[in-house]
């Protein structure tokens, strides 16, 4: 071999060299880095929730991812990465199959609901309702909104729009129209603990404001544009258009201020919505929105998790635990959306 051919093979097997030693130290820096990341946890819980309000449980998951992470325990959000759509009760005997260590799911009072919680419960799986209730099962806690509170709070914000109406343009006999907007689908008490709330908080004041007419219209959730079309049927009824319209979620509030925009109704019917997204904060600030209100879902989200610990370690955990609510209007959303 000649002095050029070997230079040349010198200079090959260097950078054949130079190469192994570079590869080599990027898989020793990855393989530590995930050493790093790789976390052993306590306990395995799954949180099971609802397609619609994907904001509002993205906020919830993550505050109990959060609080997971403290704990030791890591927090799935079940289903979400699965190609195939399954139901919420689906997902529940999957989770029940899959012998986690507790599961936490919005609930509801459908017979076969209250029939599978009963048979994960026995299974020795500890379940925290979130949200929605499941009262006729025995379920472990239940983490969310106090619901007669929660009405109480819309019928105050109904009288003082009724207030600041009447004293800008007296009202003449007929009776105020609220009509509140309901889930056809869901098949739970708190609704209902909603409009009694409402109906007795209107009632209790009649003296002072007069007679209101507190009415519901369900909203069809069953398929992906169902409520947006239910909403803005309201809005296309000239006859069925209420004076104030009440939301109970975040996206029938996202739909009746998107409706009252496009049909040129701002102003005409006050909206009283649910939830502090950006997009509705920004909605209140404008005074497309009267008012929301805004359940604390970093709160809701570490309750879930601080409940199945102590059920987990103690074998006992309160029956309820309340989430905070906050009013928020024009002021303090403009402050909001300034931030």
């Amino acid at each position: 071999m000649d002095q050029r051919k070997r230079m040349v093979f010198v200079f090959c097997l260097a950078g054949l060299l130079g190469c192994l030693v570079f590869l080599w130290q990027r898989f020793y820096e990855l393989s530590r880095s995930e050493e790093r990341e790789f976390e052993i946890y306590d306990r395995h819980y799954v949180m099971i929730t609802g397609r619609e309000d994907s904001d509002f449980w993205d906020r919830v998951y993550e505050s109990a991812q959060e609080e997971g992470k403290k704990r030791g325990v890591y927090v799935e959000r079940f289903g979400e990465d699965l190609s195939v759509k399954y139901s919420r009760n689906e997902l529940l005997r999957l989770a029940m199959q899959a012998s986690v260590d507790g599961i936490i799911v919005p609930g509801d009072e459908e017979e076969e609901t209250i029939a599978l919680l009963q048979e994960v419960v026995e299974q020795g799986i500890p379940v925290v309702n979130v949200l929605q209730d499941s009262t006729g099962s025995i379920r472990q806690c239940f983490v969310g909104n106090n619901s007669y509170n929660l009405g109480q709070e819309y019928g105050r914000q109904i009288l003082a729009l009724l207030a600041e109406q009447e004293d800008d343009n007296p009202r003449e006999e007929e009776p105020a129209d609220v009509l509140v907007l309901v889930d056809e689908t869901r098949m739970d008490t708190s609704q209902n603990l909603i409009l009694l709330g409402i109906r007795e908080t209107l009632e209790d004041a009649e003296k002072e404001i007069g007679k209101v007419s507190v009415e519901t219209s369900p909203v069809d959730n069953s398929r992906s544009f169902s409520s947006e079309e239910s909403i803005r049927d309201i809005f296309l009824n000239s006859e069925r258009l209420p004076d104030i319209l009440v939301c109970l979620s975040a996206v029938h509030t996202r739909c009746a201020y998107q409706a009252a925009v496009d049909y040129n109704k701002v102003g005409t019917v006050q909206i009283l919505g649910y939830y502090d997204s950006d997009a509705i904060l920004d909605a209140v600030a404008k005074k497309i929105l009267y008012c929301t209100i805004a359940p604390d879902t970093e709160q809701m989200g570490r309750l879930c998790v601080q409940a199945l610990d102590e059920y987990v370690e103690t074998g006992y955990t309160n029956n309820y635990m309340a989430v905070d609510t906050r009013l928020i209007r024009a002021r303090e959303a403009e402050r909001l959306v300034g931030e």
